[in-house]
């Protein structure tokens, strides 16, 4: 009988082994161009307004497809959804890649590029998400959830790093251009999965759209989760879209420097994802979720305030760590909580709020940081995550909320 460390378990399940590895390519290629085209913008213009646009575009999609396709996702095969929207991802990497390459790329360009790659995103990533299940079942679900975690941090630490010596070398266009090959990676294994993730027949046409909302609507922790989950995402990840502010502005660090702060973001990130794996969360789910609110909070005090690079650093490891302990545990439950017709338009409910917030913060936070200066914004923002903290530390019925 095959044995496999218990941090490694989901991996027994051959379709998901293939998901595993042909997205551990991908998202390498996926951190390489967002580091790129998040540097390129503010070099072409030296605001964070235009890096929090382009930010913003590649995320806001979701926030407005993300019920459509949830129901996509349980009405059709769930592979053949995938194989589509990766494809058209491909193709959105290598003509970024030719755009920047016959010197066309502008500010406005790199916003419609990012838009279209939203748009694609938008479709793929509900899906996705609900397809884990399919690739482990039930009993490795966590496990599942929080290897994803695990790959998609460590690739948000190799991708940055590895654009930090492109974007010196060679220059942007060569960053877009390897991504698209990453995405032939992803192609392949799914031509080779087993698994189609068809839906379960007459669950779809209950409720349309909207039956996601329905179940959170009757299944109040889900539903508070949800929300909970929006908030900190409003918190949080908006930070990412004012490192380079903060590396050229704080630590008088350029290219290189931007990219070390995202790999310490990822390195953070890596290993709450390893701990989660390790450890599992069933048993105590909201001891992760507030620890990893006060240590995300505690990186963007240190990152505000950061005197010299080795401190920006662990600002920015803290950060990683502590949204990843946070959002893979709350991914979990909600996977966990979510009934089979459903789970596709749950998950969209979840990639709704993520998508939402995201953006909203990075139109908020970047012109401020801009007028009133990275730090003070960087300190509101903890303030902010501190306040969610408390949120979570009321009991209702002995139970935990």
């Amino acid at each position: 009988m095959e044995t496999r460390p218990a941090i490694f378990r989901a991996l027994r399940h051959r379709d998901y082994r293939l998901y595993f590895w042909g997205q551990a390519v991908s998202l390498v290629g996926t951190w390489l161009q967002q580091a790129a085209l998040v540097w390129l913008a503010y070099d072409l213009t030296g605001l964070s307004t235009w890096t929090g646009l382009v930010s913003m575009a590649t995320i806001l999609p979701t926030a407005f497809l993300a019920p459509f396709s949830g129901w996509l996702a349980d009405l059709f095969a769930k592979k053949r959804i995938v194989q589509l929207a990766q494809t058209g991802m491909l193709i959105q990497a290598a003509s970024l890649a030719i755009l920047v390459w016959a010197g066309q790329a502008t500010p406005e360009r790199l916003v419609l590029w990012s838009l279209f790659a939203g748009l694609l995103q938008a479709i793929d990533l509900p899906t996705r998400l609900s397809f884990i299940k399919e690739l482990t079942g039930p009993e490795d679900l966590a496990n599942a959830v929080a290897l994803n975690s695990m790959q998609f941090n460590l690739a948000r630490a190799l991708g940055p790093a590895l654009a930090a010596g492109l974007l010196a070398l060679v220059g942007p266009a060569c960053c877009f251009a390897l991504n698209a090959l990453s995405y032939a990676a992803v192609l392949a294994v799914l031509w080779a999965m087993r698994a189609r993730g068809e839906t379960m027949e007459g669950t779809v046409a209950r409720g349309g759209i909207w039956e996601g909302a329905r179940f959170a609507l009757n299944h109040p922790p889900v539903g508070r989760l949800l929300v909970l989950v929006s908030l900190v995402a409003l918190a949080g990840w908006p930070v990412l879209s004012l490192l380079p502010q903060v590396a050229v502005q704080r630590l008088g660090w350029h290219e290189a420097g931007y990219g070390t702060l995202l790999s310490a973001v990822g390195v953070g990130a890596v290993l709450s994802s390893l701990l989660v794996a390790r450890r599992g969360f069933s048993a105590s789910p909201w001891v992760y979720l507030r620890t990893g609110i006060v240590i995300a909070a505690l990186g963007e005090l240190v990152l505000a305030h950061a005197p010299a690079g080795w401190c920006g650093m662990a600002g920015a490891f803290l950060l990683g760590m502590g949204l990843i302990l946070f959002i893979p545990t709350a991914q979990g439950v909600v996977q966990m909580a979510a009934v089979d017709g459903v789970r596709g338009r749950v998950m969209a409910l979840w990639t709704m709020g993520m998508s939402l917030a995201t953006p909203i913060g990075n139109a908020v936070t970047g012109p401020l940081a801009d007028r009133y200066g990275v730090s003070m914004v960087l300190t509101g923002m903890a303030g902010l995550m501190v306040c969610l903290l408390a949120g979570t530390a009321r009991k209702r019925n002995g139970a935990e909320w």
